[in-house]
């Protein structure tokens, strides 16, 4: 291979780019990885206080193939909750803490193109320098994936926002806000508004909100057969999809569609439940039949059980989630996107995470529609990680 030809160009450094540059990297396989690192957690974490993950402690980590850099071992280090809820601030910092001591060629700037040549893929920079690599991998994470309803296309940009594009929750002070959703990111931005003096009501599709149990850090010895804990969850199932991960890839793709759509529906933290229920107005069985600009404000048809009343809100606020979508990496050339065979917008991948086009990696949560619900999770990364590793290595 050439020498000016870089053999592995990773596009993005969150927890999916981190982790597989760390591994390359003790690997001796030479690479080069862009972007800011932990950049979507960290702009989530500075938007409001008290944010917490979602996940165990112990199964969100930058995963280093070496000991004594998981995420409960440097919160555990400084006297910090190790199990369940971390804050997502100091997720973000130990991210940046791994960088630092496993990624250190890390390269702060962005790719804002990639195109196919005869010899591998040609990137530009956002400082305007170009190179060529033999191989890129893909690991953007959710940035360009969320989800907004058609319904609300008819607001203006400025009276409607996903939870991922919120700056400050404090700048709604004083506004009266719809929350729509029913998962872990609505009620925990209808809990922010609220704490940072908003009025938010939450208008929710389903009958009643589903919310997660504590479980307890210590357990018996049945409670850990028949329930085991792994960085899915706990249970059986989310043991298996932890520990098999390559599992579920060899399914046929309507059964690994449908599963990964169905498997871990929209629920709340139970640490987040007692700073909504009771405390934000709730409109439950409830959808959005019509969004308009009335005078400045947000006039929306709420429909329940079939009767239909209007609501004027300041603003309109979307948990409403992420869709993967190929055409939305728009760093790739068009031809290029054009050749990527895909599912309802989710690429499809090989077993070494290798789109149609050759050479041509994704990971993250847009692989799970190939390798199911696991990675749609930072818990994920260690397994593409290590397969893409071996791959490049030229291991079995």
């Amino acid at each position: 291979m050439a020498k000016d030809i870089v053999p592995v160009a990773i596009v993005g450094s969150g927890p999916y780019g981190l982790s597989l540059a760390a591994h390359l990297a003790a690997a001796n396989i030479r690479f080069r990885i862009f972007g800011t690192p932990m950049a979507f957690w960290a702009d989530i974490a500075r938007a409001g206080e008290e944010r917490y993950l979602k996940s165990f402690c112990f199964g969100t980590n930058i995963y280093v193939p070496r000991p004594g850099y998981s995420f409960a071992e440097w919160s555990s280090a400084r006297g910090l909750e190790a199990f369940e809820p971390c804050s997502m601030q100091q997720f973000v910092d130990y991210g940046l803490w791994a960088q630092q001591q496993c990624v250190a060629g890390l390269e702060r700037q962005n790719v804002v193109a990639i195109r196919r040549e005869d010899v591998g893929f040609h990137l530009t920079l956002a400082d305007g320098e170009a190179l060529l690599a033999h191989r890129v991998v893909i690991a953007t994470g959710l940035s360009r994936f969320d989800h907004l309803p058609e319904i609300f296309a008819a607001l203006p940009p400025a009276l409607r926002t996903h939870t991922t594009h919120i700056a400050r929750f404090d700048g709604f002070a004083g506004k009266s806000v719809a929350v729509v959703g029913g998962g872990q990111s609505a009620l925990e931005a209808a809990a922010l508004l609220r704490e940072a003096g908003a009025n938010p009501t939450l208008v929710v599709r389903e009958p009643d909100i589903n919310w997660m149990t504590a479980v307890r850090r210590q357990r018996t010895l049945w409670r850990r057969v028949r329930s085991p804990l792994s960085g899915l969850g706990s249970g059986p199932k989310a043991w298996f999809l932890t520990n098999v991960p390559g599992a579920v890839h060899h399914l046929p793709d309507a059964m690994l569609s449908h599963f990964v759509r169905n498997h871990l529906p929209p629920e709340g933290a139970w640490w987040l439940r007692n700073r909504v229920d009771g405390k934000v107005e709730t409109l439950k069985s409830t959808k959005v039949a019509a969004a308009a600009e009335e005078g400045g404000a947000c006039m929306l048809t709420l429909s329940t059980n079939g009767t239909s009343a209007q609501r004027r809100f300041d603003h309109v606020i979307a948990g409403t989630g992420f869709r993967v979508d190929v055409d939305r990496l728009d760093f790739l050339d068009g031809a290029l996107r054009g050749t990527i065979q895909h599912q309802a917008g989710s690429p499809k991948l090989n077993r070494h995470f290798q789109t149609s086009v050759d050479r041509l990696h994704i990971v993250g949560p847009a692989s799970a529609m190939s390798f199911g619900p696991l990675f749609r999770f930072v818990v994920g990364a260690q397994h593409s990680a290590r397969t893409l590793t071996r791959h490049f290595g030229g291991r079995r």
